[in-house]
Order: structure tokens, then C-alpha cells, then sequence
């Protein structure tokens, strides 16, 4: 039974695919081994950097030992409007009423001195949480970072002050950030290291630099009074603006700031140099002419250079895929079967007129695989013998008569092969 009729082409384009195919798919087994470890590396990455990514210090909404999520939401319950901001613009936009207490914790070092005398007078109370000497420089707050409360465990601290929030807590154990001053009020000091806790008055307005920073972080809160601490700062107007730098605070420089002074004029006597060098050249040259010189490339020379490319490759089944289209091709147009004839009509057509096996004529034309060049060669010659039969049979038919049996070679009408 043939098949439904397609072009020649398409149908021996599965017997030269698939082979094909299987040996390109070898080939890039290696990469496509490559690219998928490439792939998993990358997602273990990925997972890696989202489980470990940094915490927020004082975090307003973070519920990590470092965060301040707990002190943020007695706060809410306790009735005091918290307004959390990340830019100093919306910070400024938030300080509009006039009992508003003001936290800043740049644990990140994000504000210049630039930036600091801005929030300086614009609450009531501004908080400072583990400020560095360059912000309290920047504020004009007379106050020196003396050292490290503890570099180990929490220390214990008792108030011994008038501040009001730091003699309802009596005590806190806490770390962070000892600092010193003259003017101000002193609490929970601890010696050389400085105090954890210093109020001033700046401009007529209150100014607690908070040292023991660890008092406002979930995992501390509970610890000696360090919530009763961060409540009594924190809590003593009806709002407060927990504001927490960000990247977006960042002033960068511009290109003429980061570039020195001598680009500039070094660039443009190289754009003047790159003008002077094409003038020069283009006027040397000359214009451009233009030549038609026609191309002619034998035929020979096509399959040669085709045939050589095979033989490099060892692709002889492409060679012999080849040779049998071009056959199956020909035996076509000599038969006059058009070329919407398919395989199966060719190979019966060609078995009908010589007399060979159909499964014979099949492994010729389109099953047999070249196993060495010798092979490739006699399969050759074997298409060559089998196109010429053919052709001289044809030949002889349509010029026999078809009143004298005398031309028919054998009493069925066929001839031999």
C-alpha cells in the first residue's frame, strides 16, 4: 500500500533527518549537561541568598531578634500614631504636627552631614539610636562616642538619673554604644566606656542619644526594664516618626565629580586628532569605485568541494541520501510519474518494469546504511547501473511495437536484471 502522495523530497527527508538528528543530539549532549548545571547551580544560589538575607536593624516591621516589631506594635496599641518612613524627604513631610518624637536609627551610615542638621528642630523629641561621631558632629550635639558597651555578654546597667524613662525602668541589660558629655544628663553609666544613655537640650528641643541601641530589638526587649525604657522614649507624644535611612537617601556624584580634571581636554583633542586623521585619509584614498566582477562557479567544482566535505565529515549517509534523490529524482521524470509520486510509487514503478524484488529495490534506494567507503562506493555504482537499466528499457519500450512479440526479451515481458 504506497503512501499518500508527497514530493520526493519530503519523503526521504525522515530517512536523512533522523539519523542526523541522533548525531547532532550527541554532540551537544556535553553543553546541554553544562547549561543544566549552570541552571541548578543558580537556583541553589538564589535559595541561599533569600535564606540568608541581611536584617534590618530596628526594623519597624521585622520580626527578627535584631528587629524593633515588638516595641512598634505596643506602641499602636498603646494609642501612638507610628509613622514609619525610609527617605528624609517623607520624613520631613511626616514631622508637620507639634508633639511628634522623632526616631532615627542609621544603622547603615546612609546620612552625610549634609543631611543631619535637617532634622535637627523639627520634633519634639528626636531620638538617636547608636548615632555615629560624624552625625552627632553634624548635629552640633556636645557629645563623644566613648566605646563599646560590652563586647560580650549584655551588661547590666542601673538609671541613676532624673530622666523620667530611665528611672521608671531602674535597670536594663543591654549592648551598643557607650558615649560622654558635659552638659547633658548621664544615665546608666558604665564607666570608662561612657554612658548608655545621654539627654541634651539643642535649640530648645529634648535629645536623647540612645547608646544600649540592643533595648529596642525583639530579642532584648524583654530583658530588665529595657521595654519600659523604649516605651518611655519612644511614647511620650501622640506621634512618632520611626524614620530608618535608605539607599534612595544616598546623594551620588555626578560624571564631571568623579572624573579628574584633565578628561575633559584630553577627550576632546582626541575627537579633534580622530577628525584630522579621517579627513586626511579619506582624502588620500579617494573615492570609492566601484567594480562588477561576475562569479561563475562550475558545477563540478559544487560537488567537488560538497563531496570533500563529506569525506572530512564521514557523513556517508548524507552522500548516499544525496545520491538516491537525485535517482529517485530522475527515475521519476523518465517514468512520467510527476513529482507528486512518493517512494513507495517509484520503487513499485521500478519493480514492474525490471522485474526486481520490491524489498530488494527498497534497501537500495532508500534502507541500506554505508558501513566504510567501499560499501559507499558499490551502492554507487549499484544506483548508477539500476538508473541506466532503466533508462535503456524505456527507451526500448517506446520504441517497440506492440504488434510484434518479438521484442519482448522473455515470455512475461520482462527483462532480467
Amino acid at each position: 500500500m504506497s503512501t499518500p502522495a508527497t514530493d520526493i523530497n519530503a519523503e526521504l527527508s525522515a530517512v536523512i533527518t533522523t539519523p542526523t538528528v541522533r548525531r547532532v543530539v550527541r554532540r551537544s549532549l556535553y553543553w546541554g549537561v553544562v547549561t543544566a548545571g549552570l541552571l541548578v547551580l543558580g537556583l541553589i544560589m538564589i535559595s541561599i541568598n533569600g535564606a540568608t538575607r541581611i536584617v534590618d536593624r530596628w526594623g519597624a516591621d521585622e520580626t527578627a531578634p535584631l528587629g524593633s516589631r515588638a516595641v512598634v506594635t505596643v506602641l499602636r496599641d498603646a494609642g501612638v500614631d507610628v509613622v514609619v518612613t525610609g527617605q528624609l524627604s517623607d520624613t520631613l513631610a511626616a514631622l508637620d504636627k507639634p508633639g511628634t518624637t522623632l526616631f532615627v536609627g542609621d544603622a547603615r551610615g546612609i546620612l552625610d552631614d549634609e543631611q543631619w542638621p535637617q532634622l535637627l528642630g523639627v520634633a519634639g523629641h528626636l531620638v538617636l539610636a547608636e548615632p555615629s561621631q560624624l552625625a552627632l558632629d553634624a548635629l552640633g550635639i556636645d557629645a563623644l562616642t566613648a566605646g563599646p558597651l560590652s563586647t560580650g555578654e549584655a551588661l547590666e546597667l542601673f538609671a541613676e538619673c532624673r530622666v523620667a524613662a530611665a528611672v521608671r525602668a531602674e535597670t536594663i541589660r543591654a549592648t551598643g554604644i557607650g558615649y560622654s558629655t558635659i552638659d547633658g544628663e548621664i544615665c546608666f553609666d558604665a564607666g570608662e566606656v561612657g554612658a548608655a544613655l545621654v539627654e541634651l537640650e539643642v535649640d530648645a528641643r529634648l535629645v536623647t542619644v540612645l547608646g544600649a541601641g540592643s533595648v529596642l530589638q525583639n530579642g532584648e526587649i524583654t530583658r530588665a526594664g529595657n521595654a519600659a525604657l523604649a516605651l518611655g522614649l519612644l511614647g511620650q507624644h501622640e506621634t512618632l516618626v520611626w524614620y530608618q535611612p535608605t539607599p534612595a537617601d544616598l546623594s551620588s556624584p555626578s560624571f564631571s565629580e568623579l572624573t579628574p580634571d584633565w578628561v575633559n581636554p584630553v577627550a576632546w583633542l582626541a575627537l579633534l586628532v580622530g577628525l584630522a586623521a579621517a579627513f586626511w585619509r579619506g582624502r588620500r584614498f579617494g573615492p570609492v569605485v566601484i567594480e562588477n566582477l561576475p562569479v561563475v562557479v562550475k558545477t563540478t567544482e559544487t560537488m567537488e568541494g560538497r563531496a570533500r566535505l563529506y569525506a572530512r565529515e564521514g557523513s556517508r549517509l548524507r552522500a548516499i541520501d544525496a545520491l538516491r534523490v537525485g535517482t529517485l529524482r530522475r527515475i521519476a521524470e523518465g517514468l512520467a510519474l510527476g513529482r507528486a509520486s512518493g517512494v513507495d510509487d517509484i520503487i513499485s514503478a521500478v519493480a514492474g518494469i525490471t522485474g526486481r524484488d520490491v524489498a530488494a529495490l527498497r534497501e537500495l534506494l532508500v534502507g541500506r546504511e554505508p558501513a566504510s567507503d567501499r560499501e559507499l562506493v558499490e551502492l554507487s555504482d549499484r544506483l548508477l547501473e539500476l538508473e541506466s537499466f532503466i533508462a535503456r528499457r524505456v527507451g526500448l519500450d517506446g520504441a517497440r511495437d506492440p504488434h510484434d512479440s518479438r521484442t519482448d526479451p522473455s515470455p512475461t515481458g520482462r527483462m532480467d536484471a
